[in-house]
């Protein structure tokens, strides 16, 4: 009996040690102090501002904003305003001429808010036709540069692959045609400022269709080409790489050619340094995400969970906690688990839980009882895309996703801090 209760002991300890265990997914979420306060401070403004809000659900999917978004949604709205308060307007064959303060600063912000969500349905308009693909999507994120809709896996085919990269473009095709016919009508019925907010909207959505059709990943022309490619070579590594390479070329252009408004004397629009520093900041995005994914497809294409999942170690919820920490908890050091009958996900046991419940009651409680029901958030098909399964857990709370086959059956397990993606078949 003494030894029992010594190991018993024991076991607490280990739970408690496990459950603390750092990982990817805690790093993330708890900033460490730097011996430079000054560049902790700032990198702490900046996670800040990364910080995503969810302001709805629209069909079942979340969307989010990050804080910088607010930021520039304030520079849309003063340069709206100060444009149809210093210039005249041509629509057609009329003339709007500048407009007074406060009504140009009204107009700007319903020109700025018809725009973002503009830019929000097209993403959904993404996400709608991935849904029509079979392809669920994790959620809408609208940024600084537009918008991103995170799918949970790709697209199995160059069909799919191109189907949802072109409804984005065409969506904003028809809110440009349907805005610039209402802001003839309004025009023509001498209703000036509905037709100055419905020529803007209109102008914006074109301009978006236009530029997110130019050929380079990650546009939705560069996954356009990318389909093109993956159907007539067969390999989607090798049409990914040569997207991504267009999407390098783009991106250095719009560098360039943001330079260029600076520093050229000929160049004079209205607001030449925005402008310049704008394209810049876009063509910088651009690069960034284009020379990831071109690395990513030469080092190791696009692995998949399945690559990099673990065999999973499923608890069933009937059992005890005390049964969970004497039969599974001393062999497996996990963070967390999966809790199944006969292949079927009911939920995910997370050590941090347990750390709530008094040791006393372990003999009494279920696992059923601490776990965490299964929600979309908590697993993925085996064909998900790892950097989307890396994101899902760092959302989801437990830094952990359950992998199912097709039928919906338990098939691996994954954990951040314990990846290891396998190249030809063997583990890295």
């Amino acid at each position: 009996m003494g030894s029992g209760l010594a190991e018993s002991e024991r076991l607490v300890l280990a739970v408690q040690a496990a459950a603390e265990m750092p990982s990817d997914f805690d790093s993330f979420n708890r900033p460490r102090l730097s011996p430079f306060t000054s560049a902790f401070v700032f990198m702490n403004v900046l996670q800040l501002l990364k910080r995503q809000l969810t302001i709805a659900r629209v069909y079942g999917i979340p969307v989010r904003i990050d804080y910088r978004w607010f930021v520039v949604v304030g520079l849309s709205v003063w340069l709206i305003a100060s444009n149809l308060q210093n210039h005249a307007i041509q629509v057609g064959n009329v003339r709007l001429p500048p407009h007074a303060q406060l009504t140009s600063w009204v107009l700007g912000l319903i020109t700025t808010a018809g725009l973002f969500l503009s830019v929000f349905g097209h993403e959904l308009a993404h996400a709608l036709m991935a849904r029509a693909e079979g392809i669920e999507t994790e959620e809408i994120v609208l940024h600084p540069f537009g918008g991103l809709a995170r799918l949970k896996s790709e697209p199995q085919n160059p069909r799919a692959e191109f189907r949802i990269a072109f409804a984005g473009p065409a969506s904003s095709f028809v809110f440009s045609i349907l805005a610039f016919a209402g802001a003839k009508v309004a025009a023509v019925g001498n209703y000036e400022p509905t037709a100055v907010v419905f020529f803007l909207i209109g102008s914006g959505n074109l301009l978006l269709a236009l530029f997110n059709l130019f050929p380079g990943y990650p546009l939705d022309g560069g996954r356009v080409l990318r389909a093109l490619i993956w159907r007539r070579t067969g390999d989607i590594k090798d049409a990914t790489r040569k997207a991504g390479i267009c999407g390098i070329l783009i991106g250095g252009m719009l560098v360039l050619f943001g330079i260029y408004i600076l520093v050229s004397p000929n160049w004079r629009p209205s607001e030449p340094y925005f402008m310049g520093v704008w394209s810049i900041l876009v063509g910088l995005f651009l690069l960034d995400t284009a020379i990831k994914v071109v690395k990513s497809a030469h080092a190791t294409g696009l692995v998949t969970v399945s690559e990099a999942m673990s065999p999973p170690v499923a608890v069933e919820p009937g059992l005890t906690v005390t049964r969970f920490v004497d039969d599974v908890l001393s062999l497996h050091r996990q963070t967390a688990f999966p809790v199944a009958v006969s292949g079927q996900l009911h939920g995910i046991l997370s050590l941090e839980d347990l750390k709530s419940l008094p040791r006393e009651r372990w003999s009494t409680t279920r696992v059923q009882t601490v776990m965490r029901p299964v929600s979309p958030g908590f697993f993925v098909p085996a064909n998900t895309t790892l950097d989307s399964a890396q994101a899902m857990m760092k959302q989801n709370g437990i830094g952990s996703l359950a992998i199912v086959d097709a039928h919906g059956k338990l098939v691996g397990f994954l954990q951040s801090g314990n990846i290891k993606p396998r190249r030809n078949g063997k583990h890295r």
